[in-house]
């Protein structure tokens, strides 16, 4: 997400300033046409000169999108005016930047706008998927029936990252606490048997100094170990803001043994439940396919997705180029070529993203089952190194001592 500074004429002619956040140059100018604005000016903001420690907050979580939804489908539905609708939500949300928002699309709309122009002006509130959503809800005028879909499918992929999530939860747990065990032996236990091993004179085992030689680094460097676990993520999530490097590293993401096909199963589930969400909605194929490439968060399938957006311009099927992508699992261009068949497309995408919602799923727990013994042994083995290279100096002095007798 970019930002960009922009100077516009209203209807009146009136000269507008100000800044927004769009995927690029395109989206930012189609928004400020679609709010009724001439472009006259739109500036790209470079990162380092837009930094701002309040935005890093301002953010809607897609549970605070879902809930939203629902509710302003269950108002709609039972005959309150949008604006109303606005109103309640607003005070009876929890979240002060959704908050913020909502006073500002309800004015908006107030002013004669309408909720798909007055959302598309806070992309980090309303995805690009949500404001096409709305916008095709508008001119079918099926509204509530829209925001009931949008709050399913965020439902579905709340729940599909909270598996992850927790799925994940309990090996970094075990990993962390072991790490922090062992950080606290090598620095405040070891260095007490040094000193009796230095008392005690004598040529130490090879393990036994390795330990200790690693032991003393870390009291000693310490600092190093702290500046590099702050350092490696920053500079990773640096590194990956550019383009180069989050292509590299999205490749890297789907290469990985195991994860990566988690990670190719999560990004399929994704992609085809709002490709499906957007076609039922009678939105066109070629704009679906535009709007739904953002949602799969990896520029590797990004990339995929326009290249079949193109062909299937050029009158092409989706089937035919998304298995010429080599990305997609073979079950899932096969699924879809039927449903282009039979004219039943949307609904094959949503039987897709349910079979790897469960996939997902249970991938997830046996994941979890695997890397749980893995860890054990292999904190096991550390520790089993450590407890080996402490007690056999005494193992040695014990024997030397008996065979003195």
């Amino acid at each position: 997400m970019a930002n960009f500074s922009y100077v516009v004429r209203d209807r009146s002619g009136r000269v507008l300033r100000g800044r927004m956040d769009a995927s690029d140059r395109n989206a930012a100018i189609q928004t400020l046409r679609e709010s009724g604005k001439m472009v006259t000016s739109l500036q790209e903001v470079p990162a380092g000169g837009r930094f701002n420690l309040g935005d890093m907050f301002k953010r809607v979580k897609l549970k605070d999108l879902a809930v939203f939804a629902k509710q302003f489908s269950a108002m709609v539905d039972s005959g309150i005016d949008v604006l109303r609708c606005l109103a309640i939500l607003q005070r009876q949300t929890e979240n002060p930047y959704l908050r913020e928002v909502l006073s500002a699309v309800h004015d908006d709309v107030a002013e004669g706008q309408t909720l798909s122009q007055a959302m598309a002006k806070h992309p980090r509130a309303f995805p690009r998927l949500f404001v096409s959503l709305i916008r095709a809800s508008e001119e079918s005028g099926s509204l509530d029936v829209v925001l009931s879909r949008l709050a399913e499918s965020a439902e579905k992929e709340v729940s599909l990252r909270n598996q992850v999530a927790a799925g994940m939860k309990y090996p970094q747990v075990i990993a962390i606490a072991a790490l922090i065990v062992i950080t606290v032996v090598m620095i405040f236990v070891i260095p007490v048997f040094k000193q009796m091993f230095a008392s005690l004179g004598g040529q130490l085992p090879i393990s036994t100094r390795i330990l200790i030689g690693l032991a003393v680094w870390m009291k000693k460097y310490w600092y190093i170990l702290v500046l590099l676990y702050l350092a490696v993520p920053f500079a990773t999530r640096q590194f990956g803001q550019t383009a180069i490097g989050r292509e590299m590293l999205d490749r890297l993401k789907l290469r990985l043994p195991v994860f990566g096909n988690l990670t190719q199963k999560v990004i399929v589930a994704r992609f085809t439940r709002n490709l499906a969400t957007m076609l039922s909605n009678g939105i066109p194929i070629l704009r679906a396919l535009d709007i739904v490439d953002e949602a799969a968060d990896n520029v590797v399938f990004e990339n995929a997705i326009q290249k079949i957006r193109n062909s299937v311009k050029e009158g092409e099927s989706i089937a035919g180029p998304m298995e010429a992508a080599h990305l997609f699992p073979p079950m899932v261009p096969a699924m879809i070529a039927v449903g282009e068949e039979s004219g039943d497309l949307d609904g094959m995408l949503s039987k897709v993203a349910d079979f790897y919602d469960g996939e997902v799923e249970t991938m997830v727990k046996a994941l979890t089952s695997l890397l749980e013994p893995i860890l054990i042994s292999v904190m096991g083995a550390i520790v089993g190194f450590i407890v080996i290279s402490l007690f056999l100096p005494l193992f040695n002095l014990i024997r030397l001592v008996r065979d003195m007798k």
